[in-house]
């Protein structure tokens, strides 16, 4: 791999000294150009977001180390993946994605995996979405075997092989990961980075560091999670912590040797060159970043910055990089990324007032769910309504204040504000989903049913439409239909405790008593504490003996 890297880097190296400019070498030039997306965890696999971050990062890795793709950063993918959501915008088709503002990054192929695990056995489905002259979407369905991480990875490999001619003669490149060091590391990485220079700061570096010793094979990811603290660490400070950026420096380097190719690598390396204000360097790990990804909107942020003399002298290209990547002054959801500290010199393209409102929009929505949580109610309904007002196009803010309204026992207004936004957003699952309930609590359930349906038509394994449609089929006395419906669902969600509940009220309500026993008794044996199971089978034991 390192004779990879070496072979890779001089002459785009070489390139860039010489001349300066982003001179695209028609070999990087000619590579399709791939991005792998958010992946999708299905109920009811709780706890498993790490799974989620591993598959996309890991699947990423595979495609770059065969050194045939140009491969959108996974970061990129999560932002621009939650852009959509946040949207409403559906992502079933690949005319859909096209018209979106995603499109902008000019893919290929965008992958999308769907997962849920049922004990040892993952379900997984690959959406292929492909762009061109003819865009298309290809569907494949599989199910893994859980055993280690390389060979639940290579088996997906193995799908994408099958699935598609561009991933034909795809090469795997086994790690040697561990199912607990993958844990360890990305339950990790979904903690809040808590402010720097404290107490909780120091002991969320002392983690990493445990981390590191504990589990050799993932050092190249952890050194290069480790070069991200040290980056954002040093940036507190201005001019920056000059030991800290050379301590950041010998771990991008560290992990660019194990896994070369990497467009990331060469963007953080660039930063640092900036921060450390070697303009030259960082211009030049830009233009190497930017060719290995040309739509590596944060590479050519940094090489419009580094250009010239000033940075107004690479306005064209800071503008093109803001389009591709326009998520340098949003704050992540896990804490700031180290690309915040470009914010101040990035000033003149980015309009103060707009940045200021998508901060305090993040803000007000985080601190409104958490008040909502808490039932701290009024809190959380006036967080929700100055969203609103700094974001009137997104939907999240009225969505969250119809659900407040809903807790709240309010379903008539709750109603209306859902009827106004499925109007604005009829596409929206969410909105759709609870407008049905808004209906349900208000007993029109046959205008509920109507709707958990949509939900369903939109995002077929929606289990919370699923499991509502279930309640909504037995009050409108559809026993039979309840009654398959609710089988079927039992069967392809095993661990869903309510829908084991409900199976039990069905078969009670037809008299098949024995059928409604066995129900309940594995709802308790999945949710040993429910009194209201408990006593409720008691009681038909009672009727049964």
């Amino acid at each position: 791999m390192l004779t990879q890297l070496l072979r890779k880097s001089l002459p785009l190296l070489f390139i860039s000294f010489f001349f300066g400019v982003l001179f695209p070498t028609p070999s990087l030039q000619a590579r399709p150009t791939v991005g792998v997306l958010s992946v999708d965890i299905h109920y009811p696999s709780k706890g498993l977001n790490w799974l989620g971050i591993f598959l996309q990062e890991e699947l990423s890795l595979q495609l770059q180390l065969l050194d045939r793709f140009s491969l959108i950063s996974p970061d990129s993918m999560r932002r621009w993946n939650r852009r959509l959501r946040n949207s409403g915008q559906p992502v079933s088709s690949s005319s859909e994605l096209k018209n979106s503002a995603i499109s902008q990054l000019k893919p290929d192929k965008l992958l999308k995996l769907s997962v849920q695990k049922v004990l040892n056995k993952l379900s997984v489905t690959w959406s292929i979405y492909s762009f061109g002259e003819k865009n298309s979407i290809q569907i494949i369905q599989n199910i893994h075997s859980w055993n280690t991480p390389d060979k639940l990875v290579d088996s997906l490999l193995q799908d994408l092989k099958k699935g598609d001619t561009l991933f034909s003669d795809l090469t795997y490149f086994p790690l040697d990961y561990t199912w607990e060091g993958i844990r360890s590391l990305y339950q990790w990485r979904l903690k809040t980075v808590p402010p720097t220079n404290s107490s909780s700061w120091e002991e969320h570096k002392g983690e990493l560091e445990a981390l590191i010793l504990s589990y050799p094979s993932l050092a190249a990811s952890i050194r290069f999670s480790r070069a991200v603290l040290l980056i954002i660490e040093s940036s507190v400070m201005r001019p920056a912590h000059v030991p800290s950026l050379n301590s950041a420096e010998t771990d991008i380097l560290a992990a660019m040797k194990a896994h070369p190719g990497n467009g990331a690598h060469h963007s953080l390396l660039s930063l640092l060159h900036y921060l450390r204000k070697e303009p030259l360097f960082a211009k030049q790990q830009a233009n190497i970043a930017n060719k290995i990804n040309p739509g590596n909107g944060l590479a050519l942020i940094l090489y419009g910055l580094t250009i010239g003399k000033t940075p107004q002298a690479g306005a064209s290209y800071i503008k093109k990089g803001l389009r591709l990547y326009p998520f340098v002054a949003e704050p992540s959801a896990d804490g700031w990324q180290p690309y915040h500290v470009l914010v101040k010199d990035l000033e003149p393209w980015l309009v103060a007032s707009i940045s200021q409102n998508v901060s305090n929009y993040e803000q007000l929505m985080q601190s409104g769910k958490e008040s909502y949580k808490a039932q701290r109610w009024s809190e959380a309904r006036q967080a929700f309504e100055d969203a609103s007002v700094l974001e009137p196009s997104l939907p999240e803010p009225l969505l969250s204040l119809a659900q407040l309204k809903l807790a709240r026992q309010d379903p008539q207004t709750a109603l209306s504000l859902l009827a106004k936004l499925r109007k604005r957003f009829p596409r929206h699952a969410e909105i759709n989903l609870y407008l049905g309930y808004a209906h349900e609590k208000l007993k029109h359930h046959s205008k509920a049913e109507a709707l958990y349906r949509e939900v369903l038509h939109l995002k077929p394994e929606h289990h919370k439409a699923l499991l509502r449609l279930g309640a909504v089929l037995i009050k409108l006395g559809k026993r039979q239909e309840a009654k398959s419906f609710l089988e079927s669902l039992t069967q392809k969600y095993p661990m869903y405790t309510v829908a084991w509940w409900n199976l039990g009220i069905v078969y009670y309500q037809l008299g098949e008593l024995e059928l409604a026993e066995s129900a309940w008794e594995e709802s308790l044996r999945l949710e040993p504490d429910n009194n209201q199971v408990r006593v409720r089978l008691e009681q038909l034991r009672e009727e049964l003996f």
